[in-house]
C-alpha cells in the first residue's frame, strides 16, 4: 500500500509506471514494505508525486491479483458475508483502521521516509523471530483477540520500512499459527485494507490529473502480474522455507541506506 505518502511525479512515463507497478505489486506481498521500496524507487528515478487516480490503478492491480490467486479463499466469504472468517478480517480490520489513521495524522514526517532505515531494520528482526517461533507453530482455529492483535500489527505497519505482510505474518507465527495459515490470513486481510485506504483517498485528495491513460493501463498490467507471482510465490515458499532470506535483504539493504546517508551528510 502506498497511501500514506505519495513521493511521485505526476507526469511519469510509460517505463516509469511500469516500473512503480512492478515494485507495487511485488513489495505489496512480499515481507520487504512496499512503501518504503516505492519510496526508494521513486528517489531512483527521479520523480516526484503521484496522483491519487495513479496509486488507485496499482492497489486495483494488487486487488485483483489477490483475489484471483486465493480466489478459492474469497469466494466463500462473498457467500457467507455473516460466517466466523469474516467476523475475524473485520475484527482485524478495526485496531488496522484505527490505528494507521492516527500515524497519518500524527507522524506525517515518518510517512514521507524520515525513519525508512529503521523500519526496515524492524522488518528484518520480526521476520527472523518468526523463524523461531515458527517451530513450536501449527494449524488451529484464529482468535478474535489474535485477530486484533495481528490487525493491530497490520496498522503500525503503516509506517514506511514497515512491512505489512511481514508484520502480519511475523505476529500470527509468534501467537503459535503456521506460517502458511499466517500467510492466508496476512493477504485475506490486505484486501479490506487496500479497499478501505483505496476510498479514504479518493475522498480527501480526488482523483488528480496528469498521467496519461497508456501509463495507468501499464501501471495496472504491472501491478496485477508482479503481485499475482508475489501471492504465489509466497504460498509456496512458506510451505517449506523461513522467510530469513527476506531478513538478510533488508539488514543488507539497512546498511547500504546508512552508508549512504553517512555518504550524503559528509560530503
Amino acid at each position: 500500500m502506498n497511501a500514506r505518502g505519495r513521493a511521485y511525479t505526476y507526469g511519469m512515463t510509460v517505463w516509469e509506471a511500469i516500473i512503480l507497478g512492478i515494485v507495487q505489486g511485488l513489495t505489496e506481498f512480499l515481507p520487504v514494505s512496499s512503501s518504503g521500496h516505492l519510496i526508494l524507487t521513486g528517489r531512483f528515478l527521479g520523480v516526484g508525486q503521484t496522483s491519487v487516480g495513479f496509486e488507485l490503478i496499482c492497489h486495483l492491480g494488487t486487488l485483483a491479483a489477490v483475489c484471483l490467486c486465493m480466489r478459492r479463499d474469497v469466494w466463500p466469504l462473498l457467500r457467507h458475508p455473516l460466517s466466523r472468517p469474516v467476523r475475524l478480517l473485520a475484527v482485524a480490520s478495526i485496531p488496522t483502521a484505527v490505528i494507521a489513521g492516527c500515524i497519518s495524522v500524527f507522524f506525517r514526517d515518518a510517512l514521507e521516509g524520515s525513519l525508512l532505515l529503521y523500519g526496515f531494520l524492524v522488518t528484518g528482526i520480526l521476520l527472523l523471530c518468526c523463524s523461531l517461533a515458527d517451530r513450536h507453530a501449527q494449524q488451529k482455529p484464529l482468535l478474535y483477540r489474535h485477530a486484533a492483535m495481528i490487525g493491530a500489527a497490520q496498522g503500525i505497519a503503516a509506517l514506511p520500512g514497515l512491512s505489512r505482510s511481514g508484520a502480519t505474518i511475523a505476529t500470527a507465527t509468534l501467537l503459535g499459527y503456521d506460517r502458511e495459515q499466517a500467510a492466508r490470513f496476512s493477504f485475506l486481510l490486505s484486501i479490506p485494507v487496500i479497499i478501505g485506504s483505496s476510498v479514504i483517498e479518493l475522498a480527501m485528495h480526488g482523483v488528480g490529473y496528469g498521467i496519461g491513460a497508456a501509463a495507468l493501463v501499464a501501471a495496472f498490467i504491472a501491478s496485477f502480474v508482479s503481485g499475482l507471482l508475489a501471492v504465489s510465490f509466497m504460498l509456496k515458499l512458506l510451505k517449506k522455507h523461513s522467510l530469513d532470506g527476506f531478513a538478510v535483504y533488508l539488514f543488507v539493504l539497512s546498511v547500504f541506506l546508512l552508508i549512504n546517508d553517512y555518504a550524503l551528510h559528509l560530503f
